[in-house]
């Protein structure tokens, strides 16, 4: 940094500030974009008053603002993910797939009852994250946005929800 901290903060907080805002916007975030860039800012001074070389410090701000509001979007979808996952996004799937049409006989009651305990069956006996991939696909989530909340490549992603598809239908037309 070759300029004084004070006029690169006068430089960058704007833009900053604008990148901000522009993310929140897209991403629905309630976050607060001020927090988010006071939070990049006082990281940026813990930086330079340890002494570490900088030799961009606008690069450096932009990366660590892109990177906190990822966080940030990833917290809150880590918390719509929780509401989803485990038994009670099971049970919520399987209560859609056992609902059954008012006037049906008693035979087609009889072979969705089946059906129903061979999805549960075959869903119990998934690992808990390839459930979890499935629950957060079937709750609308798109293979970007699962990617980015369970860390892995949109390619895993999407080849493990296929190889589970493929698996419940298998099990289901046996």
């Amino acid at each position: 940094m070759g300029k004084s901290f004070d006029i690169e903060l006068k430089e960058l907080r704007p833009k900053l500030l604008a990148l901000t805002r522009k993310f929140c916007r897209c991403a629905h975030l309630d976050s607060e974009p001020e927090d988010i860039v006071q939070d990049v800012l006082f990281k940026l001074w813990k930086t330079w008053q340890s002494g570490t070389e900088i030799k961009n410090s606008e690069a450096w701000a932009v990366r660590a603002t892109k990177n906190a509001c990822i966080s940030c979007w990833r917290k809150k979808s880590a918390t719509a993910f929780s509401r989803l996952s485990g038994k009670a996004c099971t049970q919520d799937n399987l209560q859609n797939a056992e609902e059954t049409a008012s006037g049906t006989s008693p035979a087609a009651g009889l072979e969705e009852d089946d059906a129903s305990a061979i999805l549960k069956r075959t869903l119990d006996s998934f690992s808990e994250s390839t459930r979890k991939l499935l629950c957060l696909r079937s709750a609308g989530v798109s293979l970007d946005e699962i990617s980015a909340i369970t860390g892995r490549s949109k390619g895993s992603v999407k080849s493990s929800i296929s190889a589970a598809r493929k698996v419940l239908i298998q099990r289901l037309n046996s």
